[in-house]
């Protein structure tokens, strides 16, 4: 994958200024701050997607090595979503930040 551009940097930013999109799919508080996780499915196995596709979540949805999205993905199962309907939320979350 190439590195951002600064339209990249910019929207990853945006995204990072959401609210963890899982924690609010779970209706539980987010603990800790939201980080950018680049969409992986349909992706291969050391690939990443292009920096537009980025989810917003917390450190615990995204890195926990228990249940977040780099581990089991055991939230993803509690919450019956998959990362395509969590980019979804995350650009309905930017465009609500567009309209305000």
């Amino acid at each position: 994958m190439s590195s951002p551009t600064a339209a990249d940097r910019d929207h990853m930013a945006r995204v990072a200024s959401l609210p963890c999109v899982l924690c609010e799919r779970l209706g539980q508080h987010q603990w800790t701050r939201t980080t950018v996780h680049h969409l992986r499915a349909g992706q291969g196995v050391a690939q990443r997607a292009n920096h537009r596709l980025t989810i917003a979540l917390c450190e615990d949805c995204h890195q926990d090595s228990r249940l977040g999205m780099h581990g089991d993905r055991t939230l993803l199962r509690i919450a019956n979503v998959d990362e395509l309907e969590l980019l979804g939320d995350t650009i309905a979350g930017l465009m609500a930040e567009v309209s305000s």
